[in-house]
């Protein structure tokens, strides 16, 4: 998917999906400065790839916690970690890009009766 695609994917699913006290929470000022926070905490490595010894740049800050579980903990520095778009997916199956599956047709194979007497 190019980035042109996942930008309007992304701004599909804010608009039409998510909550909107999420929505005004994620283009608050305060969000903006935490998320910064966190990624140059985490040298912005995804830390679900690091704890499996692999270096993945992260794009995304996730809450530990979710957000509409827990509002009080949603600018909390121990409740948010920097993930790589890969393992947000992951993590919420329901917001990435899945891809359709394709379904399988199924080709019934008629066998011929015939009559063996007769042959």
């Amino acid at each position: 998917m190019s980035n042109d695609n996942k930008m309007l994917s992304n701004k599909a699913y804010d608009k039409y999906k998510r909550n909107p006290e999420a929505r005004a929470f994620y283009r608050s000022a305060a969000w903006q400065k935490v998320r910064l926070i966190i990624l140059q905490r985490d040298n912005y490595l995804c830390q679900e790839c690091f704890k499996k010894d692999r270096l993945t740049i992260a794009n995304i800050v996730h809450h530990i916690e979710p957000l509409l579980d827990n509002w009080d903990k949603g600018l909390e520095e121990d409740n948010l970690e920097s993930i790589c778009e890969s393992c947000h997916n992951k993590e919420h199956p329901e917001k990435g890009s899945r891809k359709k599956e394709v379904k399988q047709s199924k080709v019934r194979i008629h066998k011929p009766k015939t009559n063996r007497a007769i042959v």
